[in-house]
């Protein structure tokens, strides 16, 4: 009996901390800005780049991704009311002048999605 009342105190504190951890995991998650490039030239990419979009949605537990284009900022990705938003428009090329309008946002992780053509400093570029 005396082992079973140990048991369930040490289940009781286990359940306590992982309550304790979602919780603040919650109220203080980590921002992730990801620009998507949606010039011209990106068009035929827009399905695997909205692709690479929801796996990164899909893996990112306890993160707050924040989405724009290098036309607009469109806010939190989770109150989209579709993924096709980022990709209405294709117009235009892309340069650094498109990124200036993120430089004051504050962001754990700044994430491109382009062809690659522009490295910005501070940014992890994927590729298309």
């Amino acid at each position: 009996m005396k082992i079973l009342k140990i048991f369930s105190i040490f289940i009781l504190l286990h359940v306590a901390a992982w309550g304790a951890t979602h919780v603040y995991l919650s109220n203080n998650a980590s921002k992730i800005l990801l620009v998507v490039d949606t010039s011209y030239a990106m068009k035929p990419k827009f399905n695997e780049m909205k692709q690479w979009i929801v796996n990164l949605e899909n893996s990112s537990h306890y993160k707050k991704i924040i989405i724009g284009t290098d036309k607009a900022l469109l806010g939190n990705l989770e109150d989209l009311k579709s993924k096709d938003v980022i990709f209405r428009t294709a117009f235009g090329r892309m340069n650094m002048d498109n990124l200036n309008r993120y430089t004051g946002m504050k962001a754990k992780k700044k994430i491109l999605l382009s062809d690659g053509s522009i490295k910005p400093n501070g940014w992890s570029v994927v590729t298309f």
